[in-house]
């Protein structure tokens, strides 16, 4: 019988080469690649540290409010930051006047400014123990230059400040500096980057317009915002955040 050469070597050729095939009951050698499901972002995904400020804020305002009045009314006198005993030497009221409001519009206030503005300064201060530490001198410290500030410009007042929306300023602009990208080192944006610039005349200009808002609602004297207060918290972290960081967290720069 005559084979036809010429008629195997098409069908060897439609055929292709042959294909190793795995031994009974192993995987193929190849498999196309499974489809990862997409990753979900979680709806919070601040720092639980975030958290701490507003809410201890909050509690001790509770506690300043369900006293009596009489009571309050010596809270302020004895804790408030009143320009006149700063000069007699109740330096103490630096730090305390922090901690008091006027109303619970006022400390929610600022527990929302803190709660919007905190996240990026606590993540770039690390975390732990010394992260933590960190954060809170860094408010503390915009508090009580902000409360000196303010008392310094109004020397002669017997007016009393207080509240924490000096170091909540500070937290604002130090914020606006701050740039983190996952997986990369952290970074200081410089003080003629258009957002920090943007930012920082916003700040100051709205906090300078309502240095007339008490005049033009005819609110009592002693009742108005502390808008000197605000504007020097918020130069002051915006100017001390990146020698802050480059002090005590030096790892916010190698990564994020």
């Amino acid at each position: 019988m005559t084979t036809d050469f010429t008629q195997l070597a098409t069908d060897a050729m439609k055929k292709g080469p042959p294909q190793d095939e795995p031994p009974h009951g192993e995987p193929p050698l190849w498999e196309p690649p499974l489809r990862e499901p997409p990753v979900r972002e979680p709806m919070f995904n601040a720092p639980l540290m975030v958290l701490l400020i507003p809410l201890v804020l909050i509690a001790i305002y509770a506690l300043q409010a369900s006293a009596d009045p009489y009571v309050q009314e010596q809270l302020i006198e004895s804790f408030a930051l009143t320009p006149v005993l700063l000069r007699h030497g109740q330096v103490d009221l630096l730090l305390t006047h922090i901690f008091l409001h006027g109303s619970w519009l006022h400390v929610l206030a600022n527990a929302a400014f803190c709660l919007a503005f905190s996240a990026p300064v606590i993540r770039a201060c690390g975390r732990g123990f010394g992260g933590a530490l960190s954060f809170i001198a860094f408010f503390l410290l915009c508090g009580i230059l902000a409360g000196l500030g303010d008392a310094m410009l109004n020397y002669t007042s017997a007016v009393p400040i207080l509240g924490a929306s000096g170091a909540i300023s500070g937290l604002i602009g130090a914020a606006i500096r701050i740039r983190i990208l996952p997986g990369l080192p952290g970074a200081i944006e410089p003080l003629r980057h258009p957002r920090v610039i943007g930012m920082t005349v916003f700040w100051c200009g709205i906090n300078s317009v309502a240095a007339f808002v008490p005049m033009v609602m005819g609110v009592e004297a002693g009742q108005g915002i502390a808008w000197q207060a605000h504007i020097i918290g918020y130069l002051f972290g915006l100017l001390a955040i990146g020698p802050w960081l480059r002090l005590f967290g030096r790892r916010f720069f190698t990564t994020s």
